[in-house]
């Protein structure tokens, strides 16, 4: 079966990712150095600790780190010493990801609200089914299979999908894709009657901000 959550942190993460790639000639002063993320990210969570004592507020800091990045504690110790340099490819990549996340917010939200109202390229695989629904309450949705889509949302879609990032709502970011899919990917503004489509599943989902 699908995972219809997989699906949806699929796209806010694609919009996550395109947030960051128009960050990235600001951000050439993140570490890079998984010792320095790793440092970066310890900071972080050193200023969020109550602790009152700087070795207790080091140590909760250091297991808040682990428990954020998936892993055991002596692993974070290596990554600070420079003993691991090179983690596991699902570690390094989210040590990367937590890192642009908490790096600079007030440009990540200047970027999210220059780009409200605007269009927005989505480049795609997904599978869906779709069909004519010509009597009230039935859907049909014959024939799902996979299709690369390589598209323009208009502002209309795509403000609401930056609100849906804003509030973290994967659920609200799904219903527009598919909203899209159906009214203008396939019904083409409603040229092709009542035609209800069925998101059943995405490889990927990659967006442009122009």
């Amino acid at each position: 079966m699908p995972d219809e959550n997989n699906n949806r942190h699929r796209i806010l993460d694609g919009m996550r990712k395109a947030v960051h790639d128009k960050l990235a000639p600001k951000q050439r002063d993140l570490p890079k150095t998984t010792k320095g993320k790793a440092g970066a990210l310890l900071r972080e969570e050193m200023k969020r600790s109550t602790e009152t004592d700087p070795k207790k507020r080091e140590a909760a800091a250091k297991k808040s780190l682990a428990a954020r990045l998936g892993v055991k504690v002596d692993s974070v110790y290596r990554y600070l010493s420079g003993k691991r340099k090179n983690p596991p490819k699902e570690i390094a990549e989210k040590l990367d990801k937590e890192v642009r996340d908490s790096a600079k917010p007030g440009l990540k939200k200047k970027v999210v609200a220059e780009s409200r109202g605007k269009s927005i390229r989505i480049q795609s695989r997904a599978k869906f089914g779709y069909g004519t629904s010509a009597t009230p309450g039935v859907t049909t949705t014959p024939d799902a299979r996979w299709r690369n889509i390589a598209e323009t949302l208009p502002a209309s879609y795509a403000t609401p999908l930056w609100d849906a990032l804003e509030h973290g709502d994967d659920a609200r970011a799904q219903e527009i894709l598919q909203s899209y899919l159906q009214n203008e990917y396939i019904n083409e503004g409603g040229k092709h009657g009542n035609v209800e489509v069925k998101l059943e599943d995405l490889d990927y989902m990659d967006f442009t901000i122009g």
